[in-house]
C-alpha cells in the first residue's frame, strides 16, 4: 500500500510498471484504506479552499462539474469504449470528492511498514517526523522523487522547462498531514482547466494532463530502466575509472537529487543554476593534474568541449558555434556567481533563460547517457 501521489487526475484500469528493477507501479487507490487517505486530504483542501475564496470565481466543485462533460464529450470522440468513460458511467452518483480521490493517479513504490503504521494510527506522523534519524520510509521516498525529477525533464515538452516534477511533493509525509494541501488543489485547477480548453477548442498537449504525459512517461521510463539496470564496469587488472566510481542507478538518483534541490529553490535563480551546472560538471568533467593546468581554466575547457560533443549529438540543428558561445556564457555566469563578482550588466531574468537553457541540456545529455553510455564515460575519464 506504500505510495506517493502524483500530479495527475485520472482513471487507470490497471497498474502501469514504470520501473521493475525498483518496483515503481504508477496507478488508482485501489482499497478502501488508499482512498481513505487521498479522501481525508481533498476534503480538508477543498473545505478550506472554498471557505477561503471572496472572489467571484465559482467554488471548485462547481467548477469542476461545469467543466466535466465536454472532457467527457471528447473521450467519446477519441475512444466512446474506454475505461475511463466505463468508470465515470459506473459512479456517476458518487461525490465529486470520491471520484477525485478514487481517480487519483498514485505511484506506487516498495512496501514499509512506518507508511503503513501511520496510515493506520496518525498519531505516529508525529513519531516520525522528529525523528532525528532518517527512516528506511523516508530513504525510499527521497530515491523516488529524485527518480521521478528525472524522468520529469526526460518526458515533459514544454519550451520553459524550471525543473518541475509530475510527483505532487517531495516531502515524504505530506500525503498525512490533516491540513489543507494547496498542491492538491493547484492539480484539480489544472484540471479543470484543462477540461475546459476542450469545451474551448484550444486544446494543446499539456504534460501535467495525464492523458497528454502517459505514451511520454511510459515510453522514457523504459528508456531510463535500459540504463539503471546497468552495472558498474570493473576491468580485470585495471586501476576503476573514476566513471566507474558509482553505478548508472546512482548517478541517475544523484542527478534526481540535484535537480530536486534546485526546484525546491525556485526564487533563487542564480542558486539553481549553480546546482545545474554542478550536475553537467558531475557528469562529464574530472579534476585535472594541478602540476600542469589551472583548475578553473581546466574545467572550463572540459565542460564546455564535451557539452558541446554531447548536446550535438542529440540536436544536429544546434548551431556550433552558438552552442560553444552559449555555453560559455553558462560557465561564466557560474563562475561569476560562485565567486560572488558583482556585474554592473547581471541580469536576472536572463539566469532565469540560462536556467531552462541548463535543464534542456542536462535532458540531452541524461538522453545521450542513455543511448551511449561509453562515449559520456569516456568524456568523464579523459
Amino acid at each position: 500500500m506504500t505510495f506517493a501521489l502524483t500530479k495527475y487526475i485520472y482513471p487507470i484500469e490497471k497498474g502501469i510498471v514504470l520501473s521493475d528493477s525498483l518496483n515503481y507501479i504508477i496507478d488508482n487507490p485501489r482499497t478502501e484504506k488508499e482512498i481513505e487517505i487521498i479522501l481525508d486530504i481533498l476534503d480538508i483542501s477543498i473545505v478550506k479552499e472554498e471557505d477561503e475564496n471572496d472572489s467571484s470565481m465559482a467554488p471548485i466543485g462547481m467548477r469542476y462539474i461545469l467543466s466535466f462533460d465536454s472532457f467527457k464529450k471528447e473521450l467519446e470522440k477519441v475512444d466512446k469504449d474506454c475505461y475511463a468513460l466505463k468508470y465515470y458511467a459506473e459512479n456517476s452518483k458518487k461525490s465529486i470528492i470520491e471520484i477525485l480521490a478514487e481517480t487519483w493517479v498514485i505511484l506506487r513504490f516498495p512496501e514499509d511498514q512506518e507508511f503503513l503504521k501511520i496510515a493506520n494510527n496518525n498519531d505516529e506522523l508525529f513519531n516520525a517526523v522528529f525523528n532525528n534519524k532518517k527512516s528506511e520510509y523516508a530513504q525510499k521516498f527521497d530515491k523516488l522523487a529524485n527518480y521521478c525529477h528525472v524522468l520529469s525533464n526526460l518526458a515533459n515538452n514544454i519550451d520553459n522547462y524550471h525543473g518541475e516534477s509530475f510527483l505532487l511533493s517531495d516531502n515524504a509525509y505530506d500525503v498525512f498531514y490533516k491540513s489543507k494541501n494547496k498542491k492538491t488543489i493547484k492539480s484539480i485547477n489544472n484540471l479543470i482547466n484543462r477540461y475546459n480548453s476542450f469545451k474551448r477548442g484550444t486544446k494543446r498537449e499539456n504534460w501535467m494532463f495525464w492523458t497528454d504525459a502517459k505514451e511520454p512517461i511510459i515510453e522514457n521510463s523504459k528508456r531510463l530502466e535500459s540504463l539503471i539496470v546497468q552495472e558498474k564496469i570493473q576491468e580485470k587488472g585495471k586501476k576503476i575509472r573514476l566513471s566507474q566510481k558509482q553505478s548508472p542507478l546512482q548517478k541517475i538518483l544523484h542527478i534526481g537529487g540535484l535537480q530536486k534541490t534546485a526546484y525546491e529553490h525556485l526564487q533563487d535563480p542564480e542558486l539553481m543554476l549553480l546546482l545545474l551546472v554542478s550536475i553537467i560538471e558531475y557528469l562529464v568533467t574530472r579534476n585535472p593534474d594541478t602540476n600542469k593546468f589551472n583548475v578553473e581554466d581546466s574545467i572550463s575547457k572540459q565542460f564546455k568541449l564535451k557539452c558541446t560533443v554531447l548536446i550535438h549529438s542529440q540536436e544536429k540543428d544546434y548551431d556550433l558555434v552558438k552552442l560553444s558561445n552559449d555555453l560559455n556564457i553558462l560557465y561564466s555566469q557560474r563562475s561569476d556567481i560562485a565567486h560572488g563578482n558583482y556585474k554592473e550588466d547581471f541580469d536576472i531574468e536572463k539566469i532565469v533563460e540560462y536556467v531552462i537553457l541548463l535543464n534542456n541540456f542536462i535532458k540531452h545529455i541524461i538522453n545521450e547517457f542513455i543511448e551511449d553510455r561509453n562515449l559520456l564515460e569516456y568524456l568523464k575519464d579523459n
